[in-house]
Parts: C-alpha cells; structure tokens; sequence
C-alpha cells in the first residue's frame, strides 16, 4: 500500500523570510517544492523574479501583487500564475497565508 504524507503546517518549523513574513516547505523533491507563506499584515514579501514558473494559491486573508491588475485584492480560492522571468512582490493589507508550488533545479 502507499503511505499517505501528512503535515500539520501548525507543528512545522517557519523561518523567516523578512519582518512579518514567514515560511515553512511541505515538500521539497527533485523538480518540485510547495511552500506554506504567511504574510503580515501590512507587510511585504521582497522583490524577486522567477527562473522556474510559480503558482500561488490564496488559502486565506488577503493577498495583493502591486503588479497584477493594478494591485487588485485576491482572497480565499483564487489562483496565479507567474512564468518564469516574472518579478513581483507580495503584499496582504490585512494578512495572508499563501501556498506556493513551483518546479526547482
């Protein structure tokens, strides 16, 4: 049988990225990796570019990218996609938790 891989992302170890901003990785294999963010409120995640496409799913609060429809809200459900070459930031006025998933070298 297949052994099902669990994670409470509560009981993970978060590293912080910046302050008001933290991660912790879910899974990390050759070709993969999704990483669990929390953003702050009122806070940012730095600026960066992307050599491998990113997925962004919002799981809650509020997320924005200054650059992605004139800085529009995205919430719970919502879904984004940056191909590589992207640069961008993140930014969430009330906080937010985003899981991210991307291919890596």
């Amino acid at each position: 049988m297949t052994m099902i891989q669990t994670i409470d992302a509560a009981e993970q170890t978060w590293e912080t990225v910046t302050e008001g901003v933290e991660k912790t990785m879910l899974r990390s294999l050759p070709g993969e990796k999704r990483t669990l963010i929390r953003i702050g409120a009122g806070r940012a995640f730095p600026v960066h570019a992307h050599s491998v496409p990113d997925e962004v799913f919002v799981v809650d609060g509020v997320y924005v990218d200054p650059q992605v429809e004139n800085g529009r809200e995205f919430g719970p459900g919502a879904y984004l996609y940056y191909p590589v070459g992207t640069e961008h930031h993140a930014t969430s006025p009330s906080g937010c938790t985003i899981l991210v998933w991307n291919a890596n070298r």
